[in-house]
């Protein structure tokens, strides 16, 4: 069986239907559908609100085909009963967990307790603290400053151009104003740890740049998605090696780098731990598959990449 681990309804204009048709083009039998809540996001316009209620009906109509996960903002008053009901109501496990929380915020250890007791698998995006652009008023230049400032070019246009900027008055002054903290999502390794310690019986998934660019131990700052030689791995080559409920899936950009920066390193990465990877999309569009083919893995190897563990860790 051939199972994505990682997709979206409404994101990047995927419905239940597109997905599936997306599905049968790549050989894929099952998705897990994930939803992505947050009440308060800290920065508003970077949140798509992907509800739960759409997924489990998604779910009902195509039971052979996805697998509905359901992640509450643990921030919600009502976080612990709506996941407790969430079982009840047929989803089968949490995630995606992405909300503006470290590992060690005191909310979720009544959540991590609850999902230990259900003994459930828990997909989780990680990502760095930084500093974010808004756009200050509408305009072509406007947009083209705020894009250059953020994501575009991988961030390496954002780092140069602060460079530039902090030695001229106006510019300086304008980003200064415009710049607001990005706080990071669950990016706390050392969490992360003491959270795989105290609940044994959850299937941690880790994803996001914050996870996968700790591929390697070294990293610079110009860069959103670490790019360049692995040199050596980092730390979750360790995790995933010394605790038996860390797993992680490929998806989106953030998966997508880590195997394609340096392919031979990324072979002897997946040849170690193709136990605990699992093949995943986020709905992006990126030649994953292909990638994968091409580092021409041992059959068996591949089978659990591409499935086989995530019937394990997605289907109990």
């Amino acid at each position: 069986m051939r199972i994505d681990a990682h997709t979206h309804l409404g994101l990047n204009g995927y419905t239940s239907d597109s997905l599936i048709q997306y599905m049968d083009r790549h050989g894929i039998d099952r998705s897990c559908l994930l939803s992505w809540e947050e009440r308060e996001p800290p920065l508003p316009s970077l949140h798509i609100d992907l509800r739960p209620e759409p997924i489990l009906e998604a779910a009902k109509r195509h039971p052979d085909r996805f697998i509905p996960f359901y992640a509450p903002d643990p921030k919600d008053p009502k976080a612990l009963q709506r996941l407790k009901q969430s079982f009840g109501q047929g989803f089968k496990g949490c995630g995606e967990l992405k909300v503006s929380l470290q590992w060690k915020h005191e909310l979720l250890t009544p959540y991590l307790e609850c999902l230990n007791g259900l003994k459930s698998a828990l997909i989780v995006h990680m990502e760095q603290p930084r500093q974010h652009y808004l756009q200050e008023k509408e305009g072509r230049m406007e947009w083209v400053l705020e894009r250059l400032m953020n994501d575009k070019f991988n961030g390496v246009s954002g780092y140069y151009l602060d460079a530039f900027a902090s030695r001229t008055g106006i510019l300086k002054k304008k980003i200064r104003r415009n710049r607001v903290p990005f706080p990071g999502i669950l990016y706390d390794f050392e969490g992360l740890e003491n959270r795989l310690k105290a609940f044994p019986n959850i299937r941690f998934v880790g994803h996001g740049p914050g996870f996968w660019n700790a591929i390697a131990a070294h990293s610079h700052p110009r860069y959103i998605h670490q790019k360049g030689r692995i040199r050596s791995f980092g730390l979750i080559d360790r995790l995933l090696e010394e605790y038996d409920n860390l797993y992680c899936d490929l998806s989106g950009h953030s998966g997508f780098n880590a195997m394609n920066r340096d392919r031979p390193q990324s072979k002897l990465f997946l040849e170690k731990h193709a136990n605990k990877v699992m093949f995943g999309s986020d709905n992006t569009g990126l030649p994953l598959i292909d990638l994968l083919e091409s580092l021409k893995l041992d059959k068996g190897l591949s089978k659990g990449i591409m499935g086989r563990t995530a019937e394990k860790v997605l289907l109990n």
